[in-house]
């Protein structure tokens, strides 16, 4: 008779824990068997670093300026970005001659930048001649998109000097339920955006409801540091902004004016953005990619191709099949890190996605989310300075099924660092629930860790025939 059993998983290379050992229950049947887990971490996992210079960071968040740090190198980043139009502006009292001001908004949350906070920086903004190919990559040229001489605006600004060169701002986030702070830099345009808009939308108001139409009117901005070195600032939100004045009436009939202002323009999912980035590793960096050791950089820097053991666990399932019933419970893969010594306090990513490598292009291309078969993506432990993916059974499981047979790569994975989007919402009873809605590759902030030895342990629950 089968013993009743309380499973017990140990982390020993090779651990078998008989339970029902009794030599007296022999028999024919299956159900006549020695029950046991055997955990198995004898795996080999193979790693080697591969340059990341031209990713598509699909994204309305945009970085800018340039820092040079010392363990980690030069970056530099400027960024194109096509407009969502307005499909409404207000007419109502409200005349040509009532356009008074156009600003394009910078907004950056409060501490998302990487350098020194001080350091006047300098950016310029131009207009784009041609409209923006698709896709569009990290290494984009800008040169053939616009002239020098197309200069809409100029802005020096810190992350210091509040209510000079930048303000101080908040906001309720309504996808946190919190409050937000967030520097915005004002660079002044000229009127005539403002102006042209107003007379687009009185005249020809179809364009501005279709994207593609309203890039052959006005087809985006190239903004480039010109000035400063020491800050990359990370900037959530690109706005066209204008201002003008209302005429109205006032309760007891006299006439009035408002001072009013709209966002006529600003980015979005639908139109086109990209962040142009330029990293050049630092001698320590390119020293380690060079002899093979695993390290991941972003943004732009260096991906860390893995060498997943697929068949070796396979072929551990196979010889245990011979020995009973098995059963794979879990794979489990845990990615040590070493944080590299820096000058800018330059940590490891937030998120770390693990992705088959027949599938990294079009995953971030389709705007896909992990879906914890052939991608996977974890948050990174600072306790134990390790990241963990622990539903890797999926995978293997598919494999032993022949889901993916015939083809080549089976055990090719790529460790990409990302950043990751989500909302939040409270159940019932008030607990807070994170649904993850985005992922791109990271470039919200630089990062870069040294990749240590993995770990994989494959788990299985074996029921030994009778002998």
């Amino acid at each position: 008779m089968l013993k009743l059993i309380n499973w017990v998983v140990a982390t020993l290379a090779v651990l078998i824990v008989a339970t029902a050992c009794d030599e007296n229950n022999v028999g024919t049947s299956i159900l006549d068997t020695e029950a046991s887990i055997v955990v198995d971490s004898t795996f080999t996992v193979v790693c080697s670093p591969e340059i990341n210079n031209k990713m598509t960071p699909r994204s309305l968040t945009h970085l800018l300026g340039a820092i040079n740090v010392k363990g980690y190198g030069t970056l530099e980043s400027d960024f194109v970005t096509e407009f969502m139009p307005s499909s409404e502006i207000d007419t109502v009292g409200v005349g040509l001659n009532d356009i008074d001001s156009v600003r394009l908004l910078l907004k950056v949350p409060m501490g998302q930048y990487v350098g020194d906070s001080i350091v006047p920086m300098k950016v310029d903004v131009y207009k784009l001649h041609k409209s923006l190919p698709f896709p569009i990559y990290s290494d984009f040229d800008t040169k053939d998109y616009y002239y020098k001489s197309d200069l809409l605006g100029s802005r020096s600004y810190s992350m210091t000097s509040v209510n000079q060169d930048s303000i101080l701002l908040a906001e309720y986030n309504s996808s946190t339920g919190n409050t937000d702070t967030y520097y915005q830099i004002a660079v002044s345009m000229p009127k005539s955006i403002g102006t042209g808009l107003y007379n687009l939308y009185t005249t020809n108001p179809s364009v501005l409801r279709d994207p593609e139409s309203f890039k052959q009117y006005f087809p985006g901005i190239y903004a480039t540091t010109s000035y400063g070195n020491g800050r990359v600032t990370k900037i959530s939100s690109t706005m066209m902004r204008v201002y003008y004045r209302k005429h109205g009436t006032k309760d007891n009939g006299s006439d009035t004016i408002y001072e009013r202002s709209a966002n006529y323009l600003g980015t979005a999912p639908e139109v086109v953005t990209n962040n142009n980035i330029r990293y050049t590793p630092s001698a320590e960096i390119k020293a380690m990619a060079d002899a093979g050791e695993p390290v991941v950089v972003s943004p732009a820097g260096y991906n860390v191709k893995i060498n997943m053991p697929v068949n070796d666990i396979l072929n551990r399932f196979t010889k245990l099949e011979t020995e009973g019933q098995i059963v794979l419970n879990t794979v489990t893969l845990t990615v040590p890190v070493t944080e590299i010594a820096n000058s800018a306090g330059i940590a490891p990513p937030q998120y770390m996605l693990l992705v088959k490598a027949s599938d990294k292009d079009k995953f971030f291309a389709n705007s896909t989310l992990p879906d914890n078969k052939t991608s996977f993506y974890t948050e990174y432990n600072k306790t134990t300075k390790t990241y963990s993916f622990t539903g890797l059974r999926t995978y293997v499981k598919s494999v032993l099924d022949g889901e993916f047979a015939g083809e080549d790569g089976i055990e090719d994975f790529y460790l990409i660092p990302v950043d990751a989007t989500f909302i939040q919402s409270r159940d019932y009873l008030g607990n807070i629930k994170k649904t993850l809605t985005d992922m791109i590759p990271q470039l919200s902030t630089p990062a870069m860790a040294k990749i240590g030895k993995p770990k994989i342990v494959a788990t299985f629950s074996k029921k030994n025939y009778s002998k």
